[in-house]
């Protein structure tokens, strides 16, 4: 599990009344505080001057080449232990690496199968402190527990009907808990909310956790078959999400993306609601269309004649495009960026009865908070890279190279976050 992250002023900011606010230091913008509620309100105004944005740095790379069958050929989770080695389960060849904090290959876990260490659909990693990791095997309806040093040690069976990326989580208490609906869905719903079940030991389910409610409004388009008893609907790409993760320390985070609201929902402590207004994001007139002709090639699969009656493709992008709580507590925003042409040499080929390809991509920032709602600084990425974790100054990446490989990353940040 990841190691504490030091916040400092927590106990200041939120026992004091009326507002407060905390330095502008090396974040480039302030965080007003307004205890006097139910809820504390960090208010964040402005756009980071661009001086003040951090980059990365590149410490060390993991990475096939081409013809290099011996690496990870799709990377569909890593995770980092306290020595800053990183576990990394490869889609393709279901099995699972084990690299030192150089980047320097251990060992090579398991293999496609059934058996006792074997793969067949892994879908989230847990780092289990000192005493290895565990890994959800959806398609084996079980979760796998390896050593330190990568021998299997055993598993449990759990209840699945139900399968999900990053399906298992875990925190500093050492609980396990499965992403799972959790709430009776409501009117239009085909599945209730989704949070955590807590899994006990053996692998039975003990009690269930919901994220906070923020209810976000997305258009949608709907297709039916001509027998009638066929239907899909979709949304535009554009459209807001709602998103959520689990904090080490054991609570929700939860964000919504069409207002950058984030609530922190730390037990036994007011709510901390982190609002920002900043400056909205258009979409190019090219970029709508292209997103149009995808929604008509889909509803079509369903519908054919199929022509557009649903609400206008959004003028602006929602002002949040994702959220993740890192090893260290921190929260990491990825916020909305003009979009850039992606060059003719890089797009895939056309295929016949394929979508249109997708001609433009987002570059990734990340503006990032402390656990009690501190603004600490915004972070940009290298081109085709997200974020997967961090710990104090070092950040773990998954970029893709001009083939389209996938390199697990590690990067410093070029400006660690002030403490204060």
């Amino acid at each position: 599990m990841p190691r504490p992250f030091v916040v400092l002023l927590v106990a200041a900011l939120l026992s004091c009344r009326g507002t407060e606010s905390a330095p502008v230091a090396a974040a480039g913008l302030r965080t007003v505080f307004d205890s006097t509620g139910d809820t504390v309100l960090a208010r964040v105004d402005g756009d980071v001057p661009a001086g003040a944005i951090r980059t990365l740095v590149e410490v060390s790379r993991i990475a096939p080449s081409v013809d290099d069958t011996s690496l990870f050929g799709e990377v569909a989770d890593l995770e980092v232990d306290a020595a800053r080695r990183t576990w990394v389960y490869d889609f393709q060849g279901r099995r699972l690496f084990l690299f030192d904090s150089t980047g320097a290959l251990v060992r090579r876990i398991g293999r496609e199968g059934s058996g006792p260490g074997e793969f067949a659909q892994g879908n989230g990693l847990v780092e289990l402190a000192d005493t290895g990791l565990a890994i959800l095997d959806s398609r084996n309806a079980r979760v796998s527990f390896f050593t330190s040093a990568g021998d299997f040690r055993t598993s449990w069976p759990v209840p699945v009907g139900f399968s999900t990326s990053n399906g298992l989580v875990g925190d500093r208490s050492q609980a396990l808990y499965l992403r799972r609906p959790v709430t009776p869905p409501r009117e239009g719903e085909i599945l209730g909310r989704m949070g955590l079940v807590r899994l006990l030991e053996g692998g039975a389910f003990g009690d269930s956790l919901a994220p906070p409610d923020l209810p976000v409004q997305r258009d949608t388009y709907l297709a039916v078959s001509p027998d009638g008893r066929g239907r899909s609907s979709t949304s535009s790409s554009f459209a807001p999400n709602y998103y959520w993760d689990w904090h080490p320390d054991g609570f929700f985070v939860a964000a919504h993306g069409g207002r950058y609201e984030i609530v922190i929902s730390r037990p036994g402590a007011r709510p901390v609601l982190i609002r920002r207004a900043p400056s909205p994001v258009p979409i190019a007139p090219d970029e709508r269309e292209q997103e149009k002709e995808r929604i008509i090639w889909s509803m079509r699969q369903t519908q054919p004649g199929w022509t557009w009656t649903g609400p206008e493709i959004p003028t602006h992008k929602a002002p949040l495009a994702g959220l993740t709580v890192a090893r260290d507590g921190t929260i990491w925003a990825r916020v909305a960026m003009p979009s850039e042409r992606i060059p003719d040499a890089e797009l895939p080929p056309r295929r016949e009865n394929s979508p249109p390809p997708r001609m433009y991509r987002s570059p990734a920032e990340y503006e990032v908070f402390a656990a009690d709602g501190r603004f600490l600084g915004r972070v940009a990425m290298p081109p085709r890279t997200t974020v997967t974790t961090a710990d104090g100054e070092f950040v773990w990446a998954i970029t893709r190279d001009a083939d389209d490989l996938p390199a697990v990353v590690r990067y410093r940040l070029s400006i660690p976050f002030s403490p204060e």
